[in-house]
């Protein structure tokens, strides 16, 4: 037999009812960054070592070590920067 009666009101039926109570209340949500999402490239030793001579370059410049991700980076806002046509030639060069 049970120790408690099975009667009554439970935890579970509690919750329930007060749910719809707690949903009409409303809490600030804060905004979330969105998560950087991996991308691969695969790069010619030519386009590494390209890379690593820019690379070495900036961090001649920079006081502090830059990464060759952070390099690609810049080179994309740099892309964004330039005309389209530069860019189409440009890429018809190392094409």
């Amino acid at each position: 037999m049970a120790k408690k009666p099975l009667t009554g009101k439970s935890k579970l039926s509690e919750a329930v009812q007060r749910k719809p109570t707690e949903e009409s209340e409303s809490l600030p949500l804060v905004n979330q960054r969105q998560q950087p999402r991996l991308k691969n490239f695969r790069l010619t030793p030519t386009d590494i070592m390209r890379l690593q001579k820019i690379t070495t370059a900036i961090n001649g410049e920079s006081e502090r070590p830059i990464s060759e991700t952070a390099v690609i980076k810049g080179l994309i806002a740099l892309g964004e920067k330039t005309t389209p046509e530069k860019l189409l030639k440009l890429i018809r060069e190392v094409w």
